[in-house]
């Protein structure tokens, strides 16, 4: 709650930062997200390609990242860590394990590009 406080307190109107998926899945970044008002995108760090639209969503906003955090705590997750910005609040990292006893199942987020205010619209 605290770290989401100095989010709301300090984030910028537009932002772009970058973050990758640690998991046992397909796509994992990193991944540039740019939030510019109400518009988001997303590219490829690596390539500058776009994210396809059915995969957006694996890569969130900051927003997005407290939602996940906010959702395995009221979901009882196993397991929570993580690592906030002290500053900004911004989750840097975070790793989710949801059953104790199931495999594969587990999420983590890593920051790779801290948060960076940019022009608007």
């Amino acid at each position: 709650e605290e770290a989401r406080e100095r989010w709301e307190d300090s984030r910028p109107a537009s932002y772009v930062f970058a973050l990758e998926r640690l998991c046992f899945c397909g796509s994992r970044g990193p991944v540039r997200v740019r939030i510019q008002g109400i518009s988001v995108e997303r590219v490829y760090v690596d390539s500058g390609s776009p994210v396809p639209s059915t995969m957006a969503e694996l890569f969130p906003t900051v927003d997005g990242l407290f939602d996940i955090l906010v959702s395995a705590l009221e979901g009882d997750a196993h397991e929570i860590r993580a690592t906030y910005d002290p500053a900004t609040g911004v989750p840097t990292d975070f790793w989710i394990d949801y059953l104790e006893f199931a495999i594969d199942e587990e999420l983590g987020m890593r920051v790779t590009e801290e948060v960076e205010a940019v022009g608007g619209p």
